[in-house]
């Protein structure tokens, strides 16, 4: 197959362009940056420069592109938008090769207020609004801890309360991230979830292994949105062993490799479950460590 993936210049996608490759597929990288063009052609069959995801020029671009491919896997919450936004002027034969959940579904998630208001109403565990420091402040949009402030005293917190935005509680506990799969019919069909042991914006250590409370709390969002494909989601597991839920992604994840290590790949089973094909997989318990390596531009 022709799978087209995004920020195909990063260096947590290294590790992803390799395993697509090594499972016989062509890759096509795109990526906004000038600075990762180098890095995306050595790795990439095909590479393509694209407009940022937030630019007039993105949704245009994206389609001639999908001429191409097969198969669109998105990483970057700014394209998710754009394609949500765009989706009832895509046209079907291309919208369908995307790896994507409904625009709704797409929208309620990447946009903080709307997930926060959706999961309470929803009975959901999202970590609560705070009423007073400390408290974590989080841009309506935003991914990788960007925009992320801790409000850890009454001035700072009276200076973030009218940002656009949620101010959740602070609460203390071992961070989670899940990479969960759903059928194109919305059925959960894996989950993988990862104890974070060291990051640096991104995971650089987690051990991988089932939890059945995190399987349980993935078949719960899935009750409420009926996702298509793969999906992440962050929780905080406090002292008392409750679940809070931090933050959704309506995708895969950078680190989603951590999962394909550990033995529930959730790159093969979109795919798998894009053509309709039968998938299933459990993660074994797993330590991985990710490290960068130096690339000479070009």
């Amino acid at each position: 197959m022709r799978v087209m993936m995004s920020a195909a210049g990063s260096p947590a996608s290294i590790s992803i362009l390799r395993h697509l490759r090594s499972l016989g597929h062509f890759v096509i990288g795109i990526d906004a940056s000038a600075l990762s063009e180098s890095l995306g052609r050595a790795f990439c069959d095909e590479f393509h420069r694209a407009p940022a995801a937030g630019s007039p020029g993105y949704v245009d671009f994206l389609c001639e592109r999908l001429g191409g491919a097969d198969l669109f896997l998105p990483f970057i919450d700014e394209e998710l938008v754009a394609i949500a936004n765009a989706w009832e002027r895509l046209p079907p034969g291309l919208r369908d090769r995307i790896a994507v959940s409904d625009p709704d579904i797409v929208l309620d998630c990447v946009d903080k207020c709307r997930f926060q208001a959706a999961c309470a109403d929803a009975g959901l565990p999202v970590a609560p609004l705070a009423q007073s420091a400390p408290a974590y402040f989080k841009p309506r949009y935003g991914r990788g801890g960007k925009g992320v402030i801790l409000a850890d005293d009454a001035l700072l917190f009276g200076a973030l309360r009218d940002r656009d935005g949620v101010l959740q509680r602070a609460i203390s506990g071992q961070e989670y991230t899940v990479d969960a799969l759903f059928s194109r019919d919305g059925a959960l069909v894996a989950t993988s979830p990862r104890r974070r042991l060291r990051a640096a914006g991104v995971s650089t250590a987690g051990w991988v292994a089932p939890d059945a409370k995190l399987h349980e709390l993935a078949a719960r969002l899935g009750r409420r949105w009926r996702f298509r494909y793969a999906i992440n989601f962050q929780v905080l597991r406090d002292a008392e062993g409750a679940d809070w839920l931090i933050e959704l992604n309506p995708r895969l994840a950078g680190s989603a490799i951590f999962s394909t290590l550990a033995g529930c790949d959730p790159f093969a089973g979109t795919i798998a479950l894009w053509r309709g094909d039968s998938w299933s997989a459990e993660a074994k318990p797993t330590q991985v460590f990710r490290y960068w390596q130096e690339h000479l531009g070009t």
